[in-house]
């Protein structure tokens, strides 16, 4: 008996041997990752079902393998117009990136495939996108892909930006040049009312408050802190509430720790915070160095006089 092609292999939903087969030999998985490749959409899903259970059974090495082997194909694929081939290639590359970093033409390649998806409507794609850009791990960025991400930063739309704001945080690609414009942008999704925007930006947030305080705080005291406040007052999910008032609380205890050691540059902090209106950021700065005044209604009281 001659052996079954592909085609009759996926359309009979023979999927354990098909998976048993790609985790043992690379001519097997070229085979799966052309099912990938197929016009046929039932064929396409198949294969990305496929895939995706083999690679959520392997193990790291196995992982590495496949990412090799088919990182163009699945790159590809995120430009299908079909939300089932995106939510479950998105979900496949979000295990394969877990502990495997990318080069710097690779996380281009990425980013570009991730930003082309920065206006989907469907809420299952952008969760999915959210946790590919959490998965993602860099070697090395040179300074021409460095450029490139810092230029979807300054000049994409809202979308584009927060995700690249995101991928530059995971990787650690950050300079003093670009972290106004990152925090500002983080800041202006939180205060968008969308809500996918309004969860990256928490999602950046909370990244940003696990950060070492090599970066001017600031600007995070003037932009994320009020865009942080506005965000909890005005979200009518309470969920998302709840994340926005747990990731509140993280910024602020990383700002009080950053200050409390700095009393002279906490001092001029208040003041300028004072003389632009953020009072409630001022209060904060000013408990972190013991400077409280006996009544915080003594602190609004600069309200009137503002």
């Amino acid at each position: 008996m001659p052996p079954r092609g592909l085609d009759a292999l996926l359309k009979k939903w023979e999927m354990k041997d098909l998976i048993r087969r790609a985790r043992k030999s690379d001519e097997a998985l070229v085979e799966l990752l052309k099912g990938i490749r197929s016009e046929d959409t039932d064929v396409k899903l198949a294969s990305l079902s496929a895939l995706l259970e083999l690679v959520q059974s392997s193990n790291w090495r196995e992982r590495k393998r496949i990412l090799e082997m088919g990182f163009d194909v699945l790159i590809d694929t995120l430009f299908s117009q079909d939300e089932r081939v995106l939510w479950r290639t998105l979900a496949i590359l979000s295990t394969l990136l877990k502990n495997n970093p990318l080069n710097g033409s690779r996380l281009l390649k990425l980013v570009k495939a991730l930003t082309n998806l920065a206006d989907t409507k469907s809420p299952l794609v952008w969760d999915e996108l959210l946790n590919v850009v959490d998965s993602v791990m860099a070697s090395y960025v040179d300074d021409n892909v460095a450029q490139e991400l810092k230029e979807i930063l300054n000049k994409g739309t809202a979308s584009e930006a927060v995700i690249v704001a995101m991928i530059l945080l995971e990787i650690g690609a950050i300079d003093k040049d670009c972290w106004t414009t990152l925090v500002e942008r983080i800041a202006s999704a939180l205060l968008s009312g969308e809500p996918r925007l309004v969860d990256a930006g928490l999602v950046a947030s909370l990244k940003i408050s696990k950060l070492p305080p090599v970066y001017p705080m600031d600007v995070l005291i003037k932009e994320l802190l009020p865009a942080l406040r506005k965000a909890m007052l005005n979200c009518d999910d309470h969920i998302r509430k709840a994340k926005a008032i747990e990731v509140f609380d993280k910024l602020r205890e990383t700002l009080v720790r950053y200050y409390r050691f700095r009393p002279k540059e906490a001092q001029r902090v208040v003041e300028e915070l004072l003389s632009i209106g953020l009072v409630d950021e001022a209060y904060l700065i000013s408990s972190a160095i013991g400077t409280i005044p006996t009544s915080p209604w003594e602190f609004y009281g600069n309200r009137g006089k503002l």
